[in-house]
């Protein structure tokens, strides 16, 4: 039996990183998704060089690293683009995870925190899968406190799946109401029974 893994997704702005954090005081080993594709898309790497190639200098800021907010820009908008941006660095994140997998012992936990879990490959790479849920106003309360529009934040959730399909999808559903405490005490709840089941 190796690492148990634990995909954890979710909408934005409903609470996966603190749902994390509190797995991590638990004693799980957390991975964030979107900290890898950052580190997969530096300078130098194989990946860096895949995009430039794919979508040119263009997605390049002045210190000639991949700017995250011009590629968003040439990506977001046009599907093909977006899938071809997943094709080169889902893989490599994949890698990423599996070898940090195989590097844990068989009673260790790895939660991989991703926002795009469900429509990917990465959800093959995951025993389970939770997910985090909150009310719609609370998440673009908490986007617009990040500095977000409330425009963009509703259009960026318009285009993530439905509550109803982050449930079919999900083996746990954390609700993450807003009260710290409460959320604690549901994902305890869960770690116990994932404990449980793994003894």
């Amino acid at each position: 039996m190796t690492a148990f893994v634990i995909g954890l997704t979710g909408p934005i702005g409903a609470g996966k990183s603190t749902v994390a954090a509190i797995l991590r005081e638990l004693g799980a080993k957390v991975l964030d998704a979107d900290a890898i594709v950052r580190d997969e898309q530096s300078r130098g790497t194989i990946g860096y060089s895949a995009i430039v190639q794919q979508f040119g200098t263009k997605v390049l800021g002045e210190d000639r690293e991949i700017d995250r907010a011009k590629l968003a820009e040439e990506v977001f908008g046009d599907p093909l683009k977006l899938q071809r941006l997943e094709r080169i660095m889902h893989p490599r994140v994949i890698a990423r995870i599996l070898q940090a997998r195989a590097m844990l012992g068989d009673k260790d936990v790895l939660v991989i925190e991703a926002i795009k879990l469900l429509e990917s490959d990465l959800r093959n790479a995951c025993d389970a899968v939770w997910v985090v849920l909150t009310p719609r106003p609370a998440m673009i309360e908490r986007l617009s406190a990040r500095g977000m529009p409330k425009r963009e934040a509703e259009l960026r959730l318009a285009n993530q799946l439905t509550d109803q399909q982050y449930r079919t999808a999900a083996d746990v559903v954390i609700e993450n109401d807003g009260d710290r405490d409460r959320t604690r005490e549901r994902v305890g709840e869960a770690w116990a029974g994932l404990r449980r089941a793994r003894a």
